[in-house]
């Protein structure tokens, strides 16, 4: 990503608006929570009156992010009022329950990452080159000159580290590095947030994590690697939905693998979430995952579909299997390149 300057049309369209509704997506991740984050301690800073709302429950290993308390999730919420700023969220189906209210306020902000963004909301920054929303969040708080402090530097230093898997995914860029070296000369401990996010997990997690590696399969002559989580899983071991983040990377790491996929069935058997990561620049699962509706990005992506969960799997995965059997075809044809 470039340096380039926030749209000097949302900063002005900041200072002409008192009062802001910061929402999310669902099951939010450290980059959408803590991008709420930086922006609500922003406008605050400025005088403005801010609520922030998600579709979802804050997960907890999100929980020590400063702020996070003032976070809404209750359905049903009184109706909202103000400008919505809308983040890293690509379609506004992304927002639950919330986008019904969201789509009543005259003026939406939708600030986003990715890739499959439909260019939605009044005002529309949408930037696949960055990392992760909260480099765009970032740069807007610069065009808003407002200083960037230990709680927002912490917001959104986590929104990095996750999105770009720790500083190891292809997204991260030069300019990645040098935001998080001048995140952390603002006092954070690189170490204190990594251990907030990734070592608090409980046993019933962990026990989860073994019902759904089981469940592991090979395909494609090794570059294909599928789990499946069910809904009774979730009964017998006690974990929670959030316990499922991170879980497609033990089949993206497997030697060898080009795609991994994660299938979620839903508690009502009748729809499927579906998780992808690539490991090879020639597929691109954002494309996979939009023909059903979904989306992400070029490495990885993930949509919901309706169906008989088997049925749904069978059909999605002759997709991916078709999606290697190309990129292979265009290697050979490349010779590799």
């Amino acid at each position: 990503m470039t340096e380039k300057r926030a749209p000097r049309d949302i900063v002005r369209l900041i200072g002409a608006h008192q009062s802001f509704v910061i929402c999310g997506h669902m099951r939010p991740d450290a980059d959408c929570i803590g991008s709420q984050l930086a922006l609500y301690h922003a406008l605050t800073r400025l005088a403005r009156e801010a609520a922030m709302w998600l579709p979802d429950k804050v997960p907890s290993n999100c929980l020590f992010l400063p702020g996070s308390g003032a976070i809404r999730s209750t359905q049903s919420p009184a109706p909202l009022s103000g400008v919505a700023i809308v983040l890293d969220t690509p379609r506004p189906e992304r927002l639950g329950w919330i986008a019904e209210y969201v789509s009543s306020l005259a003026v939406v902000v939708n600030i986003d990452h990715h890739e499959s963004n439909t260019s939605w909301g009044t005002h529309n920054w949408a930037d696949a080159g960055a990392a992760a929303t909260a480099e765009l969040i970032y740069l807007l708080l610069k065009e808003m000159k407002v200083a960037i402090d230990l709680d927002i530097a912490t917001c959104l230093y986590a929104g990095i580290i996750t999105d770009t898997g720790r500083f190891c995914y292809s997204n991260t860029t030069p300019f990645t590095h040098r935001l998080a070296g001048e995140l952390i000369q603002c006092g954070l401990s690189p170490e204190a947030v990594a251990e907030k996010i990734y070592a608090q997990n409980r046993p019933e997690k962990m026990r989860f994590l073994g019902e759904v590696l089981n469940t592991l399969t090979i395909d494609a002559g090794g570059a294909l690697a599928s789990l499946r989580i069910t809904a009774e899983m979730y009964e017998k071991s006690g974990a929670l939905s959030e316990d499922t983040e991170g879980f497609i990377n033990y089949a993206r790491d497997l030697a060898g693998v080009k795609v991994a996929v994660l299938f979620e069935e839903a508690a009502d058997h009748k729809s499927v979430r579906v998780s992808l990561r690539s490991r090879d620049k020639h597929i691109n699962v954002d494309e996979i995952a939009g023909k059903y509706g979904g989306g992400g990005h070029p490495a990885a992506a993930g949509a919901v579909i309706q169906g008989e969960p088997r049925r749904v799997e069978g059909r999605f995965l002759e997709d991916v299997r078709g999606a290697i059997a190309r990129a292979r075809e265009a290697e050979r044809i490349s010779g590799g390149k």
